[in-house]
């Protein structure tokens, strides 16, 4: 176990946007080779919960159109009242705060089935307990957006990171479309901050991710 937790030791390192890849890359090649570190990354135990939350959605903004060219990325571990710098070529440094809300008993439970079965499935039997969970969700996730609004940023770039692919399965006819409403929750709040972005997971590839990632402020 402490070998497989020390994997990640250096994860808190400046790395350019290919460096930032092939670190990304190593670490999931080594969780499919090795059962017991895919078991730890799925449960986030360790530094790989800040290697889901922080350094996964960094990894996504050195792919995205709004990454400088040179420029590099570090993930700060602990709560500094910011997630990772990113240090243009100039040597000037900039600060990131990645926020998202996360349903961490349905993670947990989610990510044990997949360790002891190596499936999931969801228990969802209906449009009307989606729609319900779907309401939830945009509940949760406006009262952290208001969360983030509510606190001094003035130097901080946000980016809110959103998972909904579990929460799509409407006919493709139905117009209660979670990005559109999380953009317009976004909108609609004044933050005290540098900037404001948005990623979205809504099952496609981590590189579909960072094509669609938006600027909202």
């Amino acid at each position: 176990m402490k070998e497989q937790l020390s994997l990640l030791d250096d994860l808190s390192q400046y790395r350019n946007a290919e460096e930032m890849s092939t670190y990304y890359k190593f670490i999931i090649t080594q969780a499919k080779r090795d059962s017991s570190i895919l078991k730890l990354l799925r449960l986030k135990k360790g530094r790989f919960k800040e290697f889901c939350e922080e350094f996964t959605p960094a990894y996504i903004f050195s792919m995205s159109t709004f990454f400088p060219k040179d420029a590099q990325i570090k993930v700060i571990l602990g709560n500094q009242g910011y997630d990772f710098l990113m240090k243009r070529s100039d040597g000037t440094i900039e600060k990131f705060e990645v926020s998202s809300y996360l349903d961490g008993q349905e993670d947990t439970k989610i990510s044990q089935k997949l360790n002891e079965v190596g499936r999931w499935q969801s228990r969802l039997s209906s449009l009307e307990s989606l729609e319900e969970k779907r309401n939830i969700f945009l509940e949760k996730t406006k009262q952290n957006i208001i969360k983030k609004s509510q606190k001094n940023y003035d130097d901080v770039t946000l980016i809110f990171s959103t998972t909904i692919f579990t929460l799509e399965h409407f006919p493709e006819d139905h117009e209660y479309l979670l990005q559109e409403k999380i953009i317009g929750y976004i909108k609609e709040t004044t933050f005290h901050a540098k900037g404001v972005y948005l990623i979205t997971d809504d099952g496609h590839s981590i590189e579909h991710s960072a094509a669609h990632m938006l600027q909202i402020k």
